[in-house]
């Protein structure tokens, strides 16, 4: 290899790293809370439920897609939903994407969000657990 070829795999390198580190930035763990799209999954312990309801919020009138699933739960209750579909956001008109209640008893659960509008995906990942 020559010099310049060594530079340009070098910074190619550096670059991809960056992207890959800006990706991974933009995952957030309780919710995605900067940029025009965010997304955001409400937990409610309520007896012995947990309330789930996954939440859009946009700068700009809009629609896209959505995917969330819930697993986890307990050896004899495990847990393992999948929804999706499309929604419609604004400004002060953030979309909840459903609800859905799963069990309280003591059990962890992994949910998962991934939003997708404008050309844009963010996604949330919380874990939630009820009482033990």
């Amino acid at each position: 290899m020559t010099r310049l070829d060594k530079r340009t795999v070098l910074a190619s390198a550096a670059l991809l790293a960056a992207i890959a580190g800006a990706a991974a930035a933009g995952a957030g763990k309780e919710g995605s809370t900067s940029g025009p799209l965010r997304c955001e999954i409400r937990d409610t312990v309520q007896g012995d439920a947990i309330l789930l309801e996954p939440v859009v919020y946009t700068d700009r009138n809009t629609n896209g897609t959505y995917t969330v699933s819930v697993s986890g739960g307990g050896a004899s209750d495990s847990t393992n939903i999948r929804q999706g579909g499309a929604f419609e956001a604004g400004p002060g008109n953030p979309a909840s994407l459903g609800r859905m209640s799963v069990g309280a008893s003591g059990t962890a659960y992994d949910v998962k969000l991934k939003v997708t509008a404008g050309g844009a995906s963010v996604s949330c990942v919380k874990q939630v657990s009820g009482a033990t």
